[in-house]
């Protein structure tokens, strides 16, 4: 199944039905930067999805599921993400993650969260579309986050549950910026 699941990611790049998803860029110089190693974050899926998040950055997740729903589909829908735990010394205005060597289909989210240790959250952003190549996610805060707690920027992919389906999606995250 794992074998198969990096053939269909690397199937999908290579046919060129991936397209380059607009992405955010960072207009300012500045902020904090965090790279690899990152840390491990949450992770899952069904018996029928692949999830993997390296500490280099690289993370990937596929499904296959033949069965054809008749009413709903199940659940199983694979997700995997990277944790930086930023030193902050105000008001988050914005996280900007960067990454390259993309290709992930349109079932296939590339998400941003920020929250404290205490599960409060204080934003997310998620790219949804074919992405390919490199580029940024930004994320602009809901919420201002205290700057006296410890933050959390969890990024990673997460992929749609769907019956039946094959999709997957490998990108390597290189770097995490926070501007405080």
């Amino acid at each position: 199944m794992h074998r198969f699941l990096g053939l269909a990611a690397a199937s999908v790049a290579a046919a060129g039905l991936v397209v380059a998803a607009p992405a955010d860029a960072a207009k300012d110089k500045g902020g904090k930067a965090y790279g690899a190693p990152f840390k491990a974050g949450p992770d899952g899926g069904d018996s029928f999805s692949y999830h993997s998040a390296g500490s280099d950055g690289t993370v990937t997740v596929g499904r296959v599921y033949p069965i054809p729903g008749a009413i709903n589909c199940t659940k199983g829908g694979p997700y995997a993400k990277l944790l930086v735990t930023p030193k902050v010394s105000g008001q988050v205005r914005k996280v900007v993650v960067s990454y390259d060597s993309a290709a992930v289909d349109n079932f296939t989210f590339v998400m941003v969260g920020l929250r404290d240790t205490k599960g409060h959250w204080y934003g997310t952003k998620t790219v949804r579309g074919l992405v390919e190549g490199s580029g940024d996610v930004t994320l602009v805060p809901d919420h201002q986050a205290p700057h006296r707690g410890p933050l959390v920027v969890e990024f990673g992919l997460q992929q749609s549950s769907a019956c039946p389906n094959a999709d997957a999606g490998t990108l390597h995250f290189s770097k995490v910026r926070v501007y405080s």
